[in-house]
């Protein structure tokens, strides 16, 4: 029995996986913006120490993302090869190593929490919520990096719609909680801000628990039979992950350095200033949020193929994938520019943090076409094997460019919070272009 999808014209392929992918990452965008909203009752204070909390977090997940890719990766060509063999021990391999580093990560940032956030931001005033946050979070992150990683592999084999059910459980289950405890509702205890990082906590349950009865139930192609029978035998596995994984891990630590620097030069603003940019850097959130579902997309597509050895068709898929890109970028610039005032006073009543949300709207749609074909192209590298030259043009761009762009924007030239904007455009505009000429003499190589 051969496990494959059935054969759809390539527009319909793509969209079979990649319209409940994007949908998925909308759901998670939704849910941050919910979150953020729930938590605005609060005040501004409030806003700002768990939004500072964000770089160190997905610095520290970042790991787990990556295993999550990679193994997104080596799922999608076991699935082109038909070997289900080589897909459970990937699986279970790239588990236990997640689980095993979530204990120790876990562990260490529930007791250094605070050291963490002191080292992280500069608002004094928001240290302690920050902290109290970040513990909880990070001290039970056990949860969220194996949903991760199952749902690594459940888009490998392009069975997006599942992990767009568990996004959605968990969205569920986050918003009910936050509903409860932050104010302290129907009986329960208000919890403020531990509330919210509580019910962050149960929703990555709720995920997880969706991922792992969906793999479980069905057995088509991945199940966790022998799972504790399982040791790290195969040293040629080890050290594909070493390879795939490795460089994955040094690109998405190298990013999120870069955004933890410029993190700390945003949190140098009053928080009046970092209240508004978080805001907005939640639209653009949503930009990412299409392109990573287009992502997840290009490398269960591509990368079956490239296992099955029919290159001609990636760089059919490619181009299609795109064209899908610039049509979905335009869209989303048209909706923030025409829906600004909508959104920033949703959370603002002041005229000047609205007006404020205007400028940074603008950056935000221009950015979106250059970051969006920029991750699609990423991801086509990485379908075909090719792991190095994004981390390379990572390192570079979101290392170097980005924090150098935005310090001299901001400080230097006196522009303000809106340098850091401008810094972020001009970052764009360079990774996508290098993304987009590295990534096409790589594809072609291969062809």
């Amino acid at each position: 029995m051969r496990f494959n999808q059935d054969k759809l014209p390539p527009f319909f392929e793509i969209a079979k996986i990649a319209v409940p992918a994007m949908l998925e990452s909308l759901v998670i965008v939704a849910v941050a913006v919910i979150d953020t909203k729930m938590i605005a009752v609060l005040g501004d204070k409030a806003i700002s120490a768990v939004s500072l909390t964000a770089q160190p977090k997905v610095f520290v997940l970042s790991v787990f993302f990556a295993l999550g890719t990679a193994l997104s990766f080596f799922i999608a060509r076991a699935y082109g090869k038909n070997d289900r063999e080589e897909a459970k021990e990937y699986l279970f391999s790239v588990l236990k190593i997640g689980i095993t580093g979530a204990v120790v990560f876990g562990t260490l940032l529930f007791v250094f929490a605070r050291p963490v956030m002191e080292l992280c931001s500069r608002q004094e005033e928001t240290i302690e919520l920050s902290a109290e946050f970040f513990s909880i979070i990070m001290g039970f992150m056990i949860f969220q990096v194996s949903s991760i990683i199952l749902n690594g592999a459940l888009r490998g084999l392009g069975k997006t719609h599942v992990t767009l059910i568990a996004s959605l459980t968990l969205g569920l289950v986050d918003i009910l909680f936050n509903y409860l405890l932050i104010e302290g509702h129907c009986g329960f205890p208000r919890l403020e801000v531990t509330g919210n990082a509580i019910a962050t906590v149960l929703g990555s349950v709720a995920s997880l628990a969706v991922s792992f009865m969906a793999i479980t139930r069905q057995e088509e192609f991945l199940s966790f039979k022998n799972f504790f029978a399982h040791s790290f035998k195969k040293s040629e596995i080890l050290a594909d992950i070493k390879s795939k994984a490795g460089n994955i891990v040094l690109e998405n630590l190298a990013m999120r350095l870069g955004f933890l620097i410029c993190g700390v030069i945003v949190s140098l603003f009053p928080s009046k200033d970092t209240a508004v940019y978080f805001v907005g850097m939640l639209l653009m959130n949503f930009s990412f949020a299409c392109g990573d579902g287009l992502q997840s997309a290009a490398v269960a597509i591509l990368g079956k193929n490239a296992g099955m050895g029919n290159m001609t068709v990636v760089k059919a898929r490619l181009r299609l994938f795109l064209k899908t890109g610039l049509v979905v970028s335009l869209i989303l610039s048209a909706i923030y520019v025409s829906m600004s005032d909508l959104f920033f006073g949703a959370y603002f009543t002041d005229e000047t943090y609205i007006i404020q949300g205007r400028t940074a709207v603008y950056f935000i749609a221009s950015i979106t076409c250059f970051q969006i074909e920029r991750i699609i192209m990423i991801a086509a590298m990485r379908a075909v094997g090719e792991m190095t030259i994004p981390r390379q043009i990572a390192s570079v761009c979101v290392t170097i460019v980005n924090p150098l762009a935005s310090f001299l924007l901001a400080y230097v030239l006196d522009f303000g919070i809106t340098g850091v904007w401008q810094g972020i455009l001009i970052t764009q505009i360079f990774w996508g272009l290098m993304a987009f000429v590295k990534g096409r003499q790589c594809i072609w190589q291969h062809c």
